[in-house]
């Protein structure tokens, strides 16, 4: 298993980091992957105009796990994947999950700056996509947003609506197919493709916006507020967690209005999205073929393996057993 955990400042910085991962080197903002890790690039396309953009086309001999952390730097990600696979791929937004296990499926999806993105690839699968980060004044005028209105908080209402994951169209795919095939062509053939992808993105989330029947009803001090909770919620997932009581106390908020902002930002109720969290570091911990499931358990302070295993279930929809003999 071949695990990335990184934060996002720059796709060029990322290029580098995946470059030492891959044991290879940077050579005219590209990378080439070589037996027997697998075969494929990542290149990394930048202008004064536009967007900072990473293309890859690549098949790995072995599972493949990315984990991008969030960050206090405000900024958007649009990403758009197509995999081809022989089992089974998954990207989970935070708490969010989309899992296919068909021989071939696509995302087109746009993430913030404020949730963990972990992407999962199993050995053998193909993938090709193209991820592009923008900035809140990108997002404002493809948003149209007036100078009043806060991109985060947009966001934010779009999420809670379930807005973040749109079908991908026979268009996009064609247009992907052809930055990823062509190599040394001008910028602006890559810019024009780029734009492209874009506009359709934004076209659709634009129209979005308009059938929702309000913002979410928070503001960037809730989602501060938020976020130092998530903070201490999730400081150290193999323990109890701090009771709603004493969260509360130490937000100097009440526990109704707690709750109700924690479930705006990350989609869950405090205690709920602490066992998520909880689970996905069990999944990891199965994954990496390190630990037994009694190993897991206990490291998560289950006494009762039972409870362990139904918890699992109840996010996962597979017992621990079958990760294991996946």
């Amino acid at each position: 298993m071949i695990i990335c955990n990184y934060k996002l400042d720059t796709y060029a910085d990322y290029l580098h980091q995946l470059a030492a991962l891959f044991n290879t080197t940077v050579h005219n903002n590209q990378i080439q992957l070589s037996e027997p890790i697998g075969s494929g690039f990542f290149r990394v396309i930048t202008s004064a105009n536009g967007p900072e953009a990473i293309l890859y086309d690549f098949t790995l001999n072995d599972t493949f796990i990315l984990n991008r952390e969030r960050d206090s730097h405000e900024h958007y990600t649009l990403a758009l994947d197509v995999l081809e696979r022989e089992s089974g791929f998954q990207i989970k937004i935070d708490t969010d999950e989309a899992t296919e296990a068909v021989d071939r499926t696509t995302a087109f999806y746009l993430t913030s700056f404020l949730y963990d993105v972990q992407t999962v690839l199993d050995k053998n699968v193909n993938a090709k996509g193209v991820r592009l980060m923008l900035t809140p004044d990108w997002m404002q005028h493809y948003l149209q947003l007036s100078q009043n209105e806060a991109v985060l908080e947009k966001y934010l209402a779009l999420k809670t609506a379930g807005v973040w994951y749109k079908p991908v169209t026979d268009e996009m795919t064609t247009l992907l197919r052809d930055l990823v095939s062509e190599s040394d062509k001008p910028l602006l053939f890559y810019q024009s493709k780029i734009f492209r992808i874009i506009e359709h993105f934004f076209e659709w989330l634009y129209n979005e916006m308009q059938l929702l029947a309000g913002k979410s009803g928070i503001n960037r001090h809730d989602v501060e507020a938020a976020q130092k909770i998530e903070a201490k919620l999730t400081a150290d997932v193999t323990i109890l967690p701090p009771t709603l009581k004493e969260l509360a106390r130490e937000s100097a908020m009440s526990e109704s209005k707690l709750k109700k902002i924690f479930k705006a930002v990350y989609g869950y109720p405090p205690y709920e999205y602490y066992q998520r969290q909880r689970m996905q570091k069990a999944r990891l911990m199965l994954l990496s073929g390190d630990y037994s499931v009694k190993d897991v358990g206990y490291t998560l302070g289950y006494a009762n393996l039972s409870n362990f295993t139904l918890a699992f279930k109840k996010v996962f929809d597979k017992l621990p057993s079958q990760l294991l003999s996946k």
